[in-house]
């Protein structure tokens, strides 16, 4: 249960093995540049990341971006696994399991162009975030910028009093020697029962039901840091404009490319609504009750520059871009919080058929505009971050900045697929074109050893694959069934690699990953 050094923080279970877009560089710049903010790219950077739990998104970053890279997280288990995975890479980052307060007390730590924190703040004391803010004071250098995400409201709104219930009863009623997954459900069968036995607060929240019967099936490593800390603070977004303040921060923009496309989001009685707010705060408060915001990302710059019109068109054209999918496996529609749209053909169908030219290459908005001279320059930014916040496509680091990386990122992803041979755990791989990770199965990631292998036929890569997985006692389910015998599965991973073969190997190669 609780250990001294813990902080009411629930250590007994790690944390997962994400992979966080919002905390690369490369990203955080285009979206601050697609508001207009002025974002330099920098080769000798440093980078911080507060909180990186397994160190999945700091060990990326650190190999896909020139410059250098700081972070701790307090959990010494999950500290481990990121400095191992660090040095296995031969990553110059330094990775600590120091808490906040050690942190702040170091001597040996520079001014940082970035500090990044996911979802700690909701998680952390109000102590804890008062170290977070002066360490952002100290640490963040004049034209930084802070990504902070958070639990908000409105949209916890209803949740709330539940993840208390969750957080009490392993406080309270939880056997100490229990298992963490046991009082986990423990909890959740709790709150279950408590809520058929028909309480006021379940007629006043009547989705709860279904609240609880999703939470039930999330992986329990999640669960148990999202609901289960001592520490919890669901806040407003003025709230963060109101803490931030004190370390000279503005807030700038957030970190999801499908806000800034207003029909997405919002109905056109809203958009009226929100255009007669004369305060950009005032505004983007407002704007979450029209959303029912739940979580916010964020981004904060310290000392905000606005570029001006010309300004901002020549550094868009200026950027590079690239899909992440084959042009066949994009979606024909988008779902924001106003609902799902259809992309038009008329327009993305040239655009995905530009950006997929020369084997999908990545290619600037100005070569995007040569090769269709009868679009609008609005209609083809505006389909490009559609494209991004779908995940279908990523803004790109310059051409100097992917030389400099392309060894770090190659000693990564060996290492990387080299884990794949025994867990699932890391499903994605560093690019040295985005800056970012890009998802790869555990299965691709045995294909990709195939590759290097020289095997070139996707029969013998699931023949390689089957010889890892068939010894470890695993099999493949397909339809939801497990399958029984080796041919079966053989046949599966032969598809499986075909498929591979002709759609995702074609990206991986584009983003330098294969």
């Amino acid at each position: 249960m609780s250990n001294a050094w813990n902080e009411g923080y629930f250590t007994d279970e790690g944390y997962t093995y994400g992979y966080s877009r919002e905390i690369n560089p490369v990203f955080q710049r285009y979206c601050l540049l697609l508001r207009g903010f002025a974002s330099l790219e920098s080769t000798d950077g440093y980078h911080c990341e507060l909180g990186f739990g397994q160190g999945v998104s700091i060990n990326i970053h650190a190999a896909a971006n020139p410059g250098s890279y700081v972070g701790t997280d307090f959990h010494p288990g999950q500290a481990a696994h990121a400095s191992a995975l660090a040095t296995a890479c031969n990553s110059n980052a330094q990775l600590y399991d120091d808490s906040f307060e050690q942190l702040l007390a170091r001597n040996d730590l520079p001014q940082f162009d970035s500090i990044s924190l996911h979802g700690i703040w909701s998680w952390v004391s109000r102590d804890n975030q008062k170290l977070i803010v002066e360490f952002a004071r100290r640490h963040l250098k004049p034209g930084g910028l802070l990504y902070v995400s958070y639990n908000c409201f409105p949209g916890w709104s209803p949740s709330a009093p539940l993840r208390q219930l969750f957080s009490l009863h392993d406080r309270f009623a939880s056997q100490a020697c229990a298992r963490p997954d046991q009082r986990i459900d423990a909890a959740l069968q709790f709150s279950e029962a408590l809520l058929a036995a028909n309480p006021k607060y379940a007629h006043s929240a009547p989705s709860l039901g279904a609240k609880l019967e999703n939470i039930k099936g999330q992986n329990r490593q999640y669960v148990a840091h999202e609901y289960f800390n001592r520490s919890w603070d669901c806040i407003y977004f003025t709230d963060m404009v109101d803490a931030l303040a004190g370390a000279k921060l503005d807030y700038a923009t957030t970190a999801v490319p499908l806000d800034s496309v207003a029909p997405l989001n919002l109905s056109a009685e809203g958009m009226d609504f929100l255009e007669g707010i004369e305060h950009p705060i005032m505004r983007e408060q407002a704007r979450d009750y029209f959303v029912n915001q739940n979580f916010r990302r964020d981004l904060y710059v310290r000392g905000a520059t606005r570029l001006s019109a010309p300004e901002h068109r020549e550094s868009m054209l200026n950027t590079r871009f690239v899909l992440l999918q084959v042009v066949a496996n994009v979606p024909g529609s988008v779902t924001g919080p106003a609902g799902e749209a259809s992309l038009q053909e008329e327009i993305y169908g040239p655009v995905l058929e530009a950006l997929a030219a020369k084997a999908y290459a990545p290619k600037t908005l100005r070569q995007l505009m040569g090769a269709l001279p009868s679009m609008a320059y609005d209609d083809l930014e505006q389909a490009i971050n559609v494209l991004i916040g779908m995940g279908a496509a990523a803004p790109c680091q310059s051409e100097a900045a992917e030389k400099l990386v392309q060894d770090q990122c190659n000693t990564l992803n060996l290492q990387l697929c080299r884990r794949s041979l025994f867990n699932n755990n890391i499903q994605v791989l560093a690019s040295p074109v985005t800056g970012g990770g890009v998802p790869v199965s555990r299965f691709q990631q045995l294909f990709l050893i195939s590759i290097k292998q020289g095997k070139k036929l996707p029969g013998e890569w699931a023949q390689l694959a089957w010889g890892i997985i068939g010894n470890q006692g695993t099999v493949i389910l397909k339809d939801n069934q497990p399958l029984s015998t080796a041919e079966e599965n053989i046949a599966e991973l032969t598809e499986q690699a075909r498929v591979f073969a002709e759609t995702s190997l074609i990206i991986l190669k584009a983003l330098k990953i294969a």
